[in-house]
């Protein structure tokens, strides 16, 4: 991001100024002055009891638990982008507690177990109650540019999600500093109680709509308001008792009684479909709810879905139910009893490679509404084999839906693998006459780029490569996906394949793909072999029968017939843009092209996994002179929203983390080490997060399953964090020294976890599940454990020679936890994995510096 130059210094910017100045000062000293005189606590206690980790441990599952319900809930009734925008901010509580401890922690440690349960009671009524006003809010996310009022209701929903967050890490980091002798022992219950959350939640998703699961949350949250230790002097104990049984109660039926409010964002179809059913225009079927989604099935005479067939199609499509996953639409459900009432397919762009292949075996990747099998079994397919990766659609097509849908997924000839598409490809040995992508047959990411955050191993050169290596020698792959203006998804499309066709030695890309087009979707054919004359022939007559433009196919020149649907290219350029684009790619002007497109259309790879990221920032001017005030129209908003998350979080985390030093200096009570703190914690904060994204990427290819992956790796890596923290002490003899050896281990052994993931992956691609769980707890579990030493050690040093910066340095490790989220996201998609993970383990070994180059007093 680029920062504009303030051309004005005024009173109060000098005065900041001095004020950095003078602490980064004493921060880099070596000889420091004596204990803060601020009041940790006037009578600590060494070691935290028992039942006071165990309410850490609850709190933190609660509030891991709370992040992951709240992003599913929010992906249904919102967007994925939005979301990630509100939970992003939100998790800045954790940070924002570091400055208000800063400010208040001396008021509150001296009844720390009152405050500790006045706090955990609070915890648990705003998380349902602050969702529930959040949801009352009229906040539509597509005018905020536009809106001054909806700018406020933006700010009002984040700052009601904010809540819960920040009195949760005024919680952990209070308790924190009480023990601040024994901080390690409750950073570990901090870190093994969130490694525990994500397993929870994703295992009560089996029964509990999201909704409902942040209703639970406030319940976990309730009884650990008991595991806290009363204060010896209490009184009044009857009312002490009676308020949190009562908000039990309360808590208890409204988990049990009251709906839970849902407003969803008028644009998504499950919010169009509602609108019919109270018209009278649709019947809701079903509902399903699990980790890997909400699914809903509506049936209306009013459903139309033709799957791209062109305008040669004279009857009408089927009757149909629309099946919607997390409310956008995942596919149509025709409600036919055999292939023969199915003849609007003959139409579609998709025929084509069965026209070419009579009889084919065929491989559907990612299948959802049982449609392709129809047009497989149209056409004569020998066998089908299906992947499909939710199996709850499996179960909807087995139950209430095997008749209306004809027993689609049912009959001799189908051959099922509940399997993510890249998993299959990497565990299966057979090979196919045709391979249909169908995750890739929707309208293109348009305009509103909400795909452009989501990681797809499949649409990657090692992807396609994997395809093409299951293809018989006279097998074809088939991606149709819709037009897009301008131009970008099957542009990619045609580059990724050349790139995998190369990969694999296979030369004369151009000689094996063809593009053809309708007036909404384009096919993209890939052959292991050139194309034949007869084939060539053969793709001209389907293409005129269907009224197809081709655009690549070599042998033939699209100039030498009048276009069926007539698109223009470039100035200057007889042809589309599509065919412009391919004349570039299959020559030596391919790298030129891809700096000049106005998207990236540069091929994805399995460190870039970001197919749908066609966002570039130096064609931000042209697209502002092209289409005026609707230019924001055009962009990538899901990468759009990522940068304005990252700048939301570094601007709070400015003012935020700057409010203490303000204070500190009106009072002439600012703690030496400022600089140091500020330094050792952001380094960590940022490497923790970056590493453990870095590493999830690669374990999602060895489990092969993206769900599965981030529950194990999220949770793993905390879990066994929290144990490093727990042992951190008893095997090291100084701070000091646990800072050194967990650098230097964690510098050594991530790039060796790295390659294994990548040498194993061939592997173990057949093993099953538990094995690959296994497996991959044993890669991560010594890198994990290391990486839980540092923080304890650091605050250890802290609490020794400046106690009261305890506060700032855990508002800070927060602050810089959730800005390496976006972060590394960011640098991922332009840099790529491994370089991320390169540059976050360059920060642990610049922690390990800056503690031995200053020593932190022990030098």
């Amino acid at each position: 991001m680029r920062h504009s130059n303030f051309e004005f210094v005024s009173d109060f910017d000098i005065r900041i100024s001095d004020l950095l100045n003078s602490v980064l000062k004493e921060g880099a000293s070596i000889t420091y002055p004596q204990r803060s005189q601020i009041p940790v606590d006037s009578s600590p206690t060494a070691k935290p009891a028992l039942r006071e980790l165990a309410a850490v441990a609850i709190i933190s599952a609660s509030v891991l638990g709370l992040e992951v319900a709240l992003m599913r809930t929010l992906s249904i009734s919102r967007w994925h982008h939005f979301a990630y925008l509100v939970v992003a901010l939100a998790l800045l509580g954790f940070g924002a507690s570091g400055t208000w401890l800063g400010l208040f922690s001396p008021r509150l440690l001296p009844r720390f177990f009152t405050w500790s349960r006045g706090l955990t009671l609070a915890l648990a009524v705003t998380i349902t109650l602050c969702y529930r006003l959040a949801e009352t809010l009229p906040l539509n996310i597509r005018y905020i540019l536009f809106s001054g009022e909806q700018i406020f209701y933006l700010i009002c929903y984040q700052a009601l999600i904010f809540l819960p967050f920040l009195l949760a890490g005024v919680l952990i980091g209070l308790t924190l500093i009480r023990f601040s002798s024994s901080v390690h022992l409750v950073y570990g219950a901090n870190l093994i109680g969130s490694g525990a959350g994500p397993i929870i939640a994703v295992g009560l998703m089996l029964w509990l709509p999201p909704a409902r699961l942040i209703q639970a949350a406030a319940l976990a949250v309730w009884a650990a308001v008991f595991l806290w230790r009363p204060e010896s002097k209490a009184k009044n104990f009857w009312w002490r008792a009676a308020i949190p049984l009562f908000t039990g109660l309360v808590l208890a039926l409204e988990l049990t009684t009251l709906p839970v409010p849902m407003r969803l964002d008028p644009h998504k179809m499950l919010a169009e479909l509602q609108r019919w059913q109270k018209q009278g225009d649709a019947h809701h079927v079903v509902t399903r709810h699990g980790p890997r989604g909400r699914l809903d099935v509506f049936k209306s005479s009013r459903l139309h879905y033709t799957l791209f067939a062109g305008l040669t199609a004279t009857t009408p499509p089927p009757a149909q139910s629309l099946l919607l996953a997390d409310g956008d639409t995942a596919g149509p459900i025709f409600h036919i009893k055999d292939q023969d009432e199915a003849s609007i397919l003959d139409h579609t762009p998709m025929s084509v490679a069965y026209r070419l292949i009579p009889g084919a075996r065929v491989l559907l990747l990612g299948e959802t509404s049982g449609v392709n099998v129809w047009l497989a079994r149209r056409f004569g397919a020998s066998h089908i084999t299906i992947v499909v990766e939710n199996p709850q659609i499996l179960e909807l097509f087995s139950g209430p839906l095997a008749h209306v849908a004809g027993h689609s997924f049912n009959g001799d000839d189908l051959e099922i693998h509940v399997a993510s598409p890249r998993h299959y490809l990497e565990y299966s040995k057979e090979h196919f006459d045709l391979i249909q992508v169908v995750g890739a047959e929707s309208m293109a990411a348009g305009v509103s780029g909400l795909l452009s955050l989501h990681e797809n191993y499949l649409f990657t050169v090692e992807g396609m490569t994997g395809c093409l290596e299951h293809l018989t020698p006279t097998g074809l792959i088939s991606i149709t996906r819709g037009l897009q203006s301008p131009p970008r998804d099957n542009i990619k499309i045609l580059a990724t394949l050349a790139d995998s066709m190369e990969k694999i030695g296979l030369q004369e890309s151009m000689a094996r793909l063809a593009q053809l087009r309708n007036h909404l979707a384009v096919c993209t054919l890939a052959a292991r072999q050139p194309f034949r004359p007869a084939q060539v022939q053969k793709i001209i007559e389907i293409s005129d029968r269907l009224w197809l433009d081709i655009d690549t196919l070599s042998g033939f020149d699209p100039s030498s017939r009048k276009p069926f649907n007539e698109l223009t290219g470039p100035e200057g350029f007889k042809g589309s843009f599509y065919q412009f684009a391919a004349s570039k790619i299959f020559s030596s002007e391919r790298d030129e092209f891809f700096k000049d497109w106005a998207f990236n259309v540069r091929a994805a790879t399995d460190d870039r996994p970001y197919f749908f990221d066609f966002f570039r920032w130096r064609s931000l001017p042209r697209f502002i002179r092209s289409y005026g005030h609707h230019w924001f129209q055009r962009l990538e908003l899901g990468y759009v929203i990522l940068v304005i998350s990252f700048g939301q979080i570094v601007g709070a985390a400015a003012l935020l983390l700057f409010i203490p030093l303000f204070f500190w200096a009106r009072r002439r009570s600012t703690p030496p080490g400022g600089g140091l703190a500020f330094c050792y914690f952001l380094l960590l904060g940022l490497g923790f997060l970056a590493l453990e994204m870095s590493l999830m990427q690669r374990f999602t290819l060895l489990m092969g399953d993206p769900l599965l992956a981030v529950a194990v790796v999220l949770s793993g890596f905390l879990f066994f964090s929290g144990c490093g923290s727990l042992c951190s002490q008893q095997w090291t003899r100084s701070p000091l020294q646990a800072i050194v050896v967990a650098g230097v281990g964690i510098a050594l052994v991530a790039p060796l976890v790295l390659w294994l993931s990548h040498a194993l992956l061939g592997i173990v691609a057949t093993w099953n599940t538990t094995g690959r769980f296994l497996l991959v707890l044993t890669l991560l579990a010594p890198l994990a454990f290391l990486m839980g030493w540092p923080f304890p050690a650091g605050m250890l040093l802290l609490e020794k020679w400046s106690p009261g910066l305890l506060p700032w340095a855990w508002g800070i490790n927060g602050f810089a936890s959730v800005a390496a989220a976006p972060l590394t996201v960011l640098l991922a998609m332009s840099l790529g994995f491994r370089l991320v993970l390169a540059l976050a383990v360059m920060t642990y070994l610049l922690a390990v510096v800056l503690a031995l180059r200053v020593g932190w007093g022990e030098g």
